[in-house]
């Protein structure tokens, strides 16, 4: 099974300049919790990966005021990342805690060549296949 059969195809994205309060205004809307942070939503450049919890624990928690922090200054950037046309049969990737708790994350990141967010993976370790460890 390739990363393009089962990814969110034109996924939801963060300007990374969009503030941590704009980006959790548009998870509320969306119904979400993570999204890719990219350059702007035109060109869609890869820059990584944001959480709810992340804006909660490394934002809001570390005291910082979510309307002028921005969504790159969270940003993770250990989110595993695929082409489209990666076979995850056998794919691995490495379980993520979130800060010191036992919160386990994992999401995979789709990019075309040019390294174009075209896709997104939310739920990797229900795919048959793929190893979560």
């Amino acid at each position: 099974m390739r990363a393009s059969e089962v990814m969110i195809a034109d996924p939801v994205v963060a300007a990374a300049g969009a503030t941590s309060s704009e980006v959790a205004a548009l998870m509320r809307v969306k119904n979400i919790s993570v999204v890719p942070v990219v350059d702007n939503p035109k060109d869609r450049h890869y820059l990584g990966t944001i959480s709810d919890r992340d804006i909660v624990a490394r934002c809001v928690g570390a005291g910082h005021d979510p309307t002028d922090c921005s969504a790159a200054d969270h940003a993770r950037t250990d989110t595993p990342i695929v082409k489209p046309d990666t076979e995850l049969k056998g794919f691995k990737i490495a379980k993520q805690l979130d800060n010191d708790d036992h919160h386990v994350r994992s999401t995979i990141v789709v990019l075309n060549g040019d390294k174009k967010v075209v896709g997104f993976i939310p739920h990797p370790e229900e795919i048959p296949g793929i190893e979560v460890g």
